[in-house]
């Protein structure tokens, strides 16, 4: 009995390290193979029932049996590639595909790439999960198969126009910062019994002044005046010159005086630094009457059918509206008195649509507004920017949402230099230069390429130089993960011993990182394997020679016979 017990007790060694050998091929065999665990066999020893009491000096061994393979999931070797979509986790976790019956797996390979729909994909057509992004890149809390087939990403209208500049102190004025134009400015009587007449400052469009039908001489004038200077509560950008404004009554002549108060170039004939207009509406301006005033147009600090010509310094950038069409627009700066410049931006006729008087040719002016500069060439002050459209609300280009703000700051709130503020408008005493100027609108753009974060974000990378989070890789783990089912091809599959998994993002809930343009290499120690492979080899060989001793005894044992 004891003979045949060392028999089958060889036997179930040459089995044991038969598989042995097996495992260790296995493991071999996989050495070039990405994300690859090594396994490992484990054996217990068979032991009968005690041949003559509980004592265990009295047991006898039977042989061994396999009681499991155990997969090795330390952490592999990493090898750079040039692919974005190779993806190694360094740490815990394991990447979760789906197949097309919604079947769900876990892998450490990362060879990823994009099918024709768009989805991210093992080699076997399985599909990465993670979580979705919206239109805005903001992370959800869904996970789903990840699809970068978003191919465009789409524009932003322009809304803030940052110029830094010096702007030369020395140079020519072009005009004065405001002065009266009045032609024929006809007087009318409302259904009330008022007068009112148009006044046009620098060329800005009628203003209707109301005064009170019957008032005389200088009641009159007082009353005129009053209502242009309350004009500067409503037109920033002409404040100063209406807060200036001044009608006289003589009642000699008999001529009202009306001034800009703004000084300069005079542009009246006569006159000494001040813009001065007279109209001859006798003792009252009654209804019917009108002023003439016969004042030239040529001291205007900006003319649109010559912007070049009147202006000291420009300087253009394009801005995008609302469909993501470029316009080229250019500021043109025209100095009007010592310290202040008006500032003119203008657009293609074909481009804009702007009140009566702004085109001219080509050109259309769409905006402006004044800068004032200190005493030592510092930004002073900006006016409140003036839209040359019906709406007053913004900028309105062609085919695009009307009324489109675009906010031109020239220093208040510039960070282009990290908050140092060298980056503001000037006026200094050398040549006008652009020092930076930015904008924030932009096209639509086409998706160029993507790349991966460690937290396992994916970020497109699109033609308008836009980049937005397009999803975030999900890695799963387990409370076991020596109890998951290798199914082959890489993969793994959730089983009752391994628990159910827990997914997170890389780099929460003791997750590893995502590794872009990497693979995490077979963890398969040659070495290793090698010494093991003749250990097995040796145990193989004297199970083997224990088989053919009992052989033999047993043919002694038949021999006594004869």
């Amino acid at each position: 009995m004891g003979i045949l017990s060392a028999l089958f007790a060889a036997v179930s060694g040459l089995n044991a390290n038969g598989t042995n050998l097996s495992i260790i091929g296995n493991n071999i065999a996989n050495t070039g193979t990405v994300g690859f665990k090594s396994s490992r066999a484990n054996f217990a020893d068979i032991v009968n029932a005690s041949l003559g009491g509980a004592s265990g000096a009295t047991q006898s061994g039977i042989g061994v049996y396999l009681s499991g393979i155990q997969a090795n999931f330390t952490q592999g070797s990493l090898q750079t590639t040039n692919n974005a979509l190779d993806l190694a986790v360094d740490g815990n976790g394991f990447f979760q595909v789906v197949d097309s019956s919604g079947g769900a797996f876990y892998t450490r390979a990362g060879q990823f790439n994009i099918n024709k729909d768009g989805d991210v994909v093992s080699p076997d057509s399985l599909k990465l999960q993670g979580y979705q992004a919206n239109s805005l890149g903001v992370i959800t809390g869904t996970i789903a198969a990840i699809n970068l087939s978003t191919t465009t990403s789409p524009p932003n209208p322009t809304t803030e126009i940052e110029i830094a500049a010096n702007i030369d102190s020395q140079s020519t004025p072009i005009g004065i910062a405001a002065k009266l134009v009045s032609s024929a400015a006809t007087v009318t009587t409302s259904a009330a019994g008022n007068n009112s007449f148009n006044i046009n400052l620098n060329g800005d469009g009628a203003k209707v002044v109301t005064v009170a039908n019957g008032s005389t001489g200088a009641a009159l004038a007082a009353l005129i005046q009053t209502s242009v200077r309350a004009l500067s509560a409503t037109d920033p950008f002409k404040a100063a010159a209406y807060s200036g404004f001044t009608a006289a009554y003589s009642t000699t002549t008999q001529l009202f005086t009306f001034t800009s108060g703004a000084t300069g170039v005079p542009n009246t004939a006569g006159s000494t630094g001040t813009a001065v207009v007279t109209a001859n509406g006798g003792d009252t301006l009654a209804a019917g009457m009108f002023m003439t005033a016969g004042v030239s147009t040529t001291g205007t600090d900006f003319l649109i059918s010559d912007p070049t010509g009147k202006s000291n310094f420009s300087t253009a950038l394009t801005t995008y509206d609302s469909i993501g069409i470029g316009h080229v627009l250019t500021t043109y700066f025209s100095k009007v008195g010592t310290n202040a410049w008006n500032y003119n931006q203008v657009v293609d006729s074909s481009e804009a649509t702007v009140l009566a008087g702004f085109t001219s040719g080509a050109n259309s002016t769409v905006a402006s507004g004044m800068i004032t500069f200190t005493t030592t060439g510092a930004l002073d002050r900006e006016s409140t920017i003036i839209y040359r459209n019906t709406g007053a609300t913004g900028i309105d280009f062609l085919g695009a949402t009307a009324g489109q703000a675009i906010a031109t700051d020239f220093g208040t709130s510039v960070t282009t230099d990290g908050g140092t503020g060298l980056d503001k408008t000037t006026q200094f005493g050398s040549l006008s230069a652009l020092v930076n100027q930015t904008q924030d609108g932009y096209a639509s753009g086409s998706l160029q390429g993507v790349s991966v974060a460690t937290d396992g974000k994916i970020t497109g990378r699109f033609s308008n130089g836009q980049l937005r989070t397009l999803a975030q890789l999900a890695l799963a783990r387990f409370n076991n993960a020596q109890g998951l089912s290798k199914i082959g091809k890489n993969l793994l599959a959730e089983a009752g011993a391994s628990g159910s998994p827990i997914i997170g993002k890389p780099e929460s809930s003791g997750l590893g990182r995502a590794l872009s343009n990497s693979l995490e290499l077979s963890n398969v120690d040659l070495g290793e394997e090698f010494i093991n492979l003749i250990s097995a080899q040796r145990g193989f060989q004297a199970n083997a020679r224990v088989v053919t001793t009992a052989d033999e005894i047993l043919g002694e044992l038949v021999n006594l016979k004869r």
